[in-house]
C-alpha cells in the first residue's frame, strides 16, 4: 500500500511539474493585426467614427481606441502598413509604417493587443515622410 502511494505521488508531481514548464515556455499573446476589418462587437462605434474619417479632408490619419485592447486606423492615400511591436526603456510601443499609394487608396487597420503587456504609445510613420496628424 505504501509503495502505491509513493508511485502516486511521484506520479503527479511529475505530471504537474511538466505542466508548468510548457506553461513557462510558451509566449504570451502580444498583438494580431488586420487590415479592412472591423470586430462586429464594435461596429456601431467605429463604423460613424470611419464616416467621419473618411469625410474629413484636412487630416490625413485618424485613430481610435477601445477599452478591450483594440485600436483602429485609418489613412487615405496609402495601400499596405507594416506593424511592429517595439520594446525600449520599459515600454512597449506599437508601431505603423504606411505604404504609400495612390489618392484614391486607403487602408484600416485594425490591431489588437494584450493590454498587460502592450502599447501604451502609438508610432505612425510613413514611407515617404508625408503623414501628418
Amino acid at each position: 500500500m505504501r509503495y502505491l502511494f509513493v508511485i502516486v505521488s511521484l506520479l503527479l508531481l511529475t505530471t504537474g511539474c511538466s505542466n508548468n514548464i510548457v506553461t513557462q515556455n510558451e509566449n504570451p499573446f502580444l498583438f494580431s493585426y488586420e487590415l479592412n476589418k472591423v470586430e462586429p462587437k464594435h461596429a456601431k462605434e467605429i463604423n460613424p467614427w470611419l464616416q467621419t474619417a473618411r469625410n474629413e479632408a484636412e487630416v490625413k490619419i485618424h485613430s481610435y481606441e477601445t477599452k478591450d485592447g483594440y485600436k483602429y486606423s485609418y489613412v487615405k492615400g496609402y495601400k499596405d502598413v507594416e506593424v511592429t511591436y517595439i520594446y525600449s526603456n520599459f515600454e512597449g510601443k506599437l508601431k505603423q509604417r504606411f505604404i504609400k499609394g495612390s489618392n484614391d487608396d486607403e487602408i484600416l487597420v485594425e490591431v489588437n493587443y494584450n493590454k498587460l503587456i502592450c502599447c501604451n504609445t502609438n508610432i505612425y510613420e510613413t514611407d515617404d515622410n508625408n503623414l501628418n496628424n
